[in-house]
């Protein structure tokens, strides 16, 4: 049941319908965002495995000794 099957906006003055389209672009690009925040966020954590091999070997830990 989607909501717009159950909206007729033609009821509205043009300036009106409009301003919903508007919000709805807004919506839509803030929901977008998100999903590519979130995808972005999820491959992070999906590499983080692979790099561990790198990251967890002495010679790592002595070459960051400078910077603790």
């Amino acid at each position: 049941m989607a909501i717009a099957d159950h909206i007729d906006l033609r009821d509205l003055p043009e300036s009106a319908q409009q301003e919903v389209y508007d919000f709805y672009l807004f919506v839509r690009q803030r929901v977008l965002a998100e999903q590519a925040v979130a995808a972005a966020g999820e491959g992070a954590l999906l590499s983080e495995e692979a790099l561990a091999d790198d990251w967890d070997r002495p010679e790592e830990d002595e070459a960051w000794q400078a910077f603790q």
